[in-house]
């Protein structure tokens, strides 16, 4: 689209840097699909979902990172009101993707920035936790803030294995939390290893996770793994992994638009590989989100 205001905001540690050798491509591609381009090298998460909430001076504001920026960008978009809010540009550089993996972007650099300079334009769902909305997955328990305990670089050198051997490195201190919450009208009571509502279609890269998922439905895919001994819930674990949760009969998984979970004990979130709002937590489907794709 011609005569766009862009404003494109860039994580410098983000997939190995590899935005970095190539920003003068980038820029060059969006001005020749005429838009005026200002740049911001990001300082810190804080520093994305900051400048994102002051963006309503732009059409299009573009994230070049992760998940996680996305999530920062996003959590600062939805603080302009929707009729002064622009559009989300993503140039997926991290390491898993999972939200540009949903939106079939390219994984080349130049030719994601073809596709947010072509303007079409996606409405896809948000979730939120609490205070806090995320795009593509909420979760506690069992491995879900690896990505927030493995060094940046790290991360950047082995990718997904740094999660895994991350996660291997979690399980002898793990303890299983108990949770309360109500569904069609009944009342549950889980001890449980592992929580998650996502809305995309992947989480840390595991393409098969929630084939059901959506990003458009109006609906939260719930996935809950009980506590079971270390041997079976190791198996539930692998199942859930695998994407083979049909088998796995004690693995609980539904649809819901708003849930209510309260645990036993303090429990920490991740939104998306960042943290997010200690329990108890209120979970519903957010404000739609306007995405180039």
């Amino acid at each position: 689209m011609k005569g766009q205001r862009l404003r494109l905001v860039y994580n410098p540690y983000a997939g190995r840097r590899k935005l970095t050798v190539q920003l003068d491509t980038v820029i060059r591609i969006f001005q020749e699909s005429g838009n005026e381009v200002c740049v911001h090298r990001a300082c810190s998460p804080e520093d994305m979902e900051q400048i994102a909430s002051r963006s309503s001076d732009v059409d299009r504001f573009v994230i070049a990172g992760g998940d996680g920026s996305i999530h920062q960008a996003v959590n600062g978009l939805l603080k302009i009101p929707e009729d002064q809010r622009p559009a989300l540009g993503i140039l997926p550089v991290g390491t898993a993707n999972d939200l540009a993996y949903a939106l079939h972007l390219p994984k080349s650099i130049p030719e994601a920035c073809k596709v947010i300079a072509k303007g079409n334009v996606f409405r896809m769902d948000t979730g939120q936790v609490n205070d806090r909305y995320f795009v593509n997955v909420a979760s506690a328990g069992l491995l879900t803030d690896v990505s927030q305990k493995v060094d940046t670089r790290v991360k950047n050198t082995l990718g997904q294995l740094a999660y895994i051997l991350k996660g291997i490195e979690t399980l002898p201190s793990f303890r299983p939390f108990r949770i309360e919450y109500e569904k069609d009208g009944q009342q549950f009571t889980d001890d449980v290893v592992l929580f998650l509502a996502v809305n995309g279609h992947s989480v840390g890269g595991l393409r098969k996770l929630v084939p059901k998922a959506s990003l458009t439905d109006g609906l939260l895919e719930v996935l809950i793994v009980p506590a079971a001994g270390w041997p079976e819930t190791i198996r539930l674990l692998l199942n859930v992994l695998r994407g083979e949760k049909v088998s796995a009969e004690k693995i609980k998984e539904f649809q819901t638009t708003e849930l209510t979970i309260l645990t036993d004990r303090p429990i920490k979130s991740d939104l998306d590989g960042e943290y997010g709002p200690e329990s108890s937590w209120h979970i519903k489907i957010g404000p739609k989100i306007s995405v180039l794709c």
